[in-house]
């Protein structure tokens, strides 16, 4: 939702952004459709309708039962949750494209972190290689900088940011996995000992 309206605010300052304002609208008219079929989905009509249905009624009380979050207070908890770790998020972005020499606005700071975090869901190769360049280069050129200045800054993002966490993230499983083969080869060796007696 901050990235559609970073876009909308953002495109709006812009002299040719009629199809970037066409792909917000059918963007957030598509994602309303969802969220109220969802909503829809999560009541009680939708289970007096599906109770006619047998062989639906089992399947629908489960996705029932799992859209049912939409309605309890706990949504605004993750609503919460995910604006703690958005802003810091947004912060870091900023500071990075700002070390490489371009100062973003607003606006275009959240087109940045959306790109960004949709780059991450196509397939890549590792740190989202490539995918994460492209995005950068194309939020960068958007703020009106040039697409080395993005890709400067998504090179730097995976080194400062998702390197650390790579390899920190591979010595907790090598310790791990050392642990566990380690027990396992100990058992073994265990066991062994008393077939050999």
């Amino acid at each position: 939702m901050l990235n559609g309206l970073g876009l909308l605010v953002a495109a709006a300052a812009r002299p040719n952004a009629g199809l970037l304002l066409n792909l917000l609208v059918s963007g957030g008219v598509l994602f309303e459709a969802i969220l109220l079929a969802i909503v829809y989905l999560s009541g009680s009509m939708m289970s007096r309708i599906v109770r006619r249905f047998l062989g639906l009624s089992a399947r629908a009380a489960i996705v029932q039962q799992g859209f049912e979050i939409l309605r309890a207070w706990r949504t605004l908890k993750v609503i919460a949750i995910t604006l703690v770790i958005y802003l810091p998020d947004a912060f870091s972005l900023w500071r990075l494209v700002k070390a490489v020499g371009l100062t973003l606005g607003f606006s275009d700071i959240l087109v940045l972190v959306g790109a960004a975090s949709l780059s991450t869901l196509l397939p890549s190769g590792p740190a989202f290689l490539g995918t994460l360049q492209f995005a950068y280069a194309l939020a960068i050129e958007f703020a009106g900088g040039a697409r080395a200045i993005g890709i400067a800054a998504a090179t730097l993002a995976q080194l400062c940011l998702l390197l650390p966490i790579a390899l920190i993230a591979a010595g907790i499983l090598a310790h791990g996995s050392g642990a566990a083969l380690y027990a396992i080869l100990a058992r073994r060796h265990a066991d062994d000992g008393q077939t050999d007696q």
